[in-house]
């Protein structure tokens, strides 16, 4: 039977840091992630902004309901022909 030793008096206590290319890759996939978040949001304000009244009523939502989210997205209140096509 062959025994492992685990703990030792000589260990090193040194914090181990994660690889600089470990920090890049993590911080590529969050800066990444936050413009899929941001996009898919704007691209939703677009189309709820193309809603006709009646339509925000089927989907439970009132015209000044759909305004403010609208506003948040400062681009869409340009004028429409400065507006990508979505």
């Amino acid at each position: 039977m062959v025994t492992i030793e685990t703990i030792t008096s000589n260990a090193d206590n040194t914090p181990v840091r994660p690889a600089r290319s470990a920090w890049l890759a993590a911080s590529v996939r969050a800066v990444g992630g936050a413009l899929k978040l941001w996009r898919r949001r704007r691209t939703t304000r677009v189309h709820l902004s193309q809603l006709t009244d009646e339509q925000l009523r089927d989907v439970g939502l009132s015209p000044d309901m759909a305004e403010r989210e609208i506003r948040k997205s400062r681009l869409l209140l340009l004028d429409r022909p400065l507006q990508p096509p979505f």
